[in-house]
């Protein structure tokens, strides 16, 4: 059934002789501010029935919007003014705690000394004034806020209500507006110290949530810091909660609202920049002047020292990992690490041993292959810088409240994996996220189990027999030999992996992977060969691959097989065929297919450079038709005369 919205108010008007029964029973809930004059005709009317009617419908906007939730619709930034003793304030509109509207229609420009003291709202005591302190010795925090008023204007004559009454004169307009007021922030903090008392509000305001200290009727848009009446600093994430962020919070499970942990991480990044550049870019410990952390935000530059890839940005307790990811996925690591709680630098040690933290360089994905491809793993742990202090304590330790140093290892510039962790150490954008922590224990002790997949004897044959049909049986002996009895064993599984059995030029690249000499280690381990299936796993060959679904393999040689599979110089090869073109592809190929004539290949595999020409393949020799004539007899001579020209002349 449609609702007839235009005929009135869309509820069921019940008989008033139902009231009281339905009321006894408390099934009948009324709300003694959402009552409103019953106009008929034939009814006297008073001053006090309008006023009734105006207060019923802005009690039922100020529900609706408090049904909406409180905080900023759009615009009220806060700037620094013109001078050091005023503020700027843009235009916008907001919501606050008891649902009323709060709008600016333009952007202010006012001097501190010229905004008044609001009261305060206590929890135990009510509302009480603060009494007013000098205007030119106004030190302190402070939270600028925006508070709904109204007052009445526009006198007009009113007529006597009785015979012998005399006319007079009230307002006859009510005038809402928006008042700026200043709220003390109460801490214990020293009046000297306000850039300390900035950390130590973020600390009160986002790890221990309480109610807020003023009323439900301001809308706050800033924290301000004062000395003698002059603006320090402006912090608005502080206080300042855009519409509906206190909604939102995960059902059931009691953790703080999204928009609150959204709001610690814009404070951190705006209170960061603010200590850097007061610092003038020197390292400083995060304790010194964040007492709290939000789960995820930006680090200062040059956290990490490259020199030994050590930290003294966190506690020396929490575990710190550096590694990588794409700069595509980092938002959403970071809004999975707002769910987590903050971190609170000032808790036990006991808490910050429980604390793991994860470093993350962000790669641009078109980078983030070789910049892989240049570590050795992805991920690399950082030590604390104070030598007295260890991050992780081994049981032991734990027990003997053991303090020992550890000797710091200085960074191999000639490794090119350590140079890398250098280059991506000195990145101007690192970013840290809190790590979850999971149950475990670390006094088991277990062994690792093998486990039978199946009959193993009939794949070994099947990798033999294809090997020697490729002609790579010399090259697989030369890697057997020089394996030990559990690394043979994986060179036989890795060579029977479906992407490496599907491709000859595949199998002579394992094979050259593990013939290529490796300074130190004679024998081929299996670590090593666990290595090479991780790295073909991890897209090396994809190039050999293009080149030989583009030549055919049963156009490639023995010859170039054998090449590949000497030494690891089929890289390059490899490199060079997952970029190339179709005509570059082409030329790319012959160095895998057989020339014509049967020839082998201009020129070894191994040793030519990816990017170097082809050579063309040598013309075979011609050969010159030789006209055969009948043989005459002769006889034969004892002695041969030889031929001489005409004149005598041999």
């Amino acid at each position: 059934m449609a609702i007839p919205l235009t005929q009135g108010a869309a509820r069921e008007r019940i008989d008033p002789a139902e009231a009281p029964a339905l009321r006894q029973r408390g099934v009948l809930v009324e709300d003694a501010r959402r009552e409103r004059p019953r106009y008929f005709d034939g009814r006297f009317l008073a001053a006090r029935d309008l006023v009734r009617d105006q207060q019923y419908f802005l009690t039922r906007e100020a529900d609706l919007g408090r049904a909406a939730g409180s905080g900023v619709a759009h615009g009220l930034q806060v700037d620094r003014g013109a001078t050091p003793q005023s503020i700027a304030i843009a235009a916008g509109d907001g919501i606050t705690g008891a649902g009323e509207l709060v709008l600016l229609p333009r952007a202010l420009d006012l001097n501190l000394a010229d905004i008044p003291l609001a009261e305060q709202l206590s929890a135990r005591f009510g509302l009480s004034r603060q009494p007013a302190a000098p205007l030119r010795s106004r030190t302190g925090l402070f939270v600028l806020g925006l508070r709904p008023v109204e007052f009445t204007a526009n006198p007009i004559g009113a007529y006597p209500t009785t015979l012998t009454g005399a006319r007079t004169v009230e307002d006859g307009d009510v005038v809402e507006a928006t008042a700026v007021v200043l709220i003390p922030w109460q801490d214990d903090g020293a009046a000297d110290a306000l850039d300390a008392r900035r950390g130590t509000a973020a600390r009160r305001i986002f790890t221990q949530p309480e109610a807020p200290g003023w009323s439900a009727n301001v809308l706050p848009v800033a924290m301000l810091a004062l000395q003698s009446n002059s603006l320090v600093w402006i912090d608005e994430a502080l206080v300042r909660r855009e519409l509906g962020a206190d909604r939102g919070d995960l059902p059931g499970l009691g953790l703080v609202p999204r928009g609150l942990r959204l709001a610690h991480l814009l404070q951190y990044q705006t209170h960061l920049a603010d200590v850097v550049a007061q610092l003038g870019g020197r390292n400083f410990p995060a304790a010194t002047q964040f007492p709290a952390l939000p789960p995820a935000g930006p680090l200062p530059p040059g956290v990490i020292d490259t020199r030994d890839f050590t930290q003294r940005y966190f506690p020396s307790e929490v575990d710190v990992d550096f590694s990588i990811v794409p700069d595509d996925e980092l938002p959403a690591l970071v809004e999975e690490a707002l769910a987590l709680p903050p971190i609170d630098l000032l808790a036990s040690e006991a808490a910050l041993d429980l604390t793991a933290v994860l470093i993350l360089a962000p790669v641009p994905r078109a980078e983030f292959r070789a910049v892989r491809a240049r570590l050795t793993a992805v991920t690399r742990a950082l030590r604390p810088a104070a030598p007295n202090l260890i991050a992780q304590r081994k049981p032991l330790e734990i027990l003997t409240r053991l303090r020992l140093p550890q000797p710091l290892v200085p960074v191999d510039v000639a490794n090119p994996s350590d140079a890398e962790w250098a280059r991506l150490a000195q990145l101007p954008e690192l970013w840290f996220v809190r790590r979850r922590n999971l149950a475990y224990r670390d006094d088991l002790v277990g062994r690792p189990v093998a486990v039978a997949g199946g009959d193993d004897v009939p794949v070994e044959r099947g990798v033999l027999a294809r090997v020697d049909a490729l002609g790579l049986k010399p090259a697989l002996d030369r890697v057997l030999a020089a394996s030990s009895t559990r690394a043979a064993a994986n060179v036989v599984a890795l060579l029977a992996t479906p992407r490496v059995a599907a491709s000859p030029t595949l199998t002579a690249a394992a094979l050259g992977a593990l013939n290529a000499k490796v300074e130190g280690a004679p024998q081929i381990d299996q670590a090593r060969v666990l290595r090479v299936g991780a790295e073909l796993a991890d897209g090396a060959g994809s190039g050999l691959e293009k080149l030989e679904r583009a030549t055919g393999s049963e156009a490639v040689t023995r010859t170039a097989l054998t090449s590949l599979a000497s030494n690891d110089q089929w890289r390059k090869l490899d490199n060079a065929a997952r970029s190339a073109d179709s005509t570059r592809l082409a030329q790319l190929g012959q160095r895998l297919t057989r020339v014509p004539g049967g020839a082998a290949p201009a020129q070894p595999l191994a040793d030519a450079p990816a990017d170097a020409p082809v050579a063309a393949p040598a013309p075979a020799p011609r050969k010159t038709a030789v006209k055969k004539t009948p043989a005459r007899k002769t006889r034969a001579r004892t002695t041969t005369k030889p031929a001489t020209k005409p004149g005598g002349a041999p």
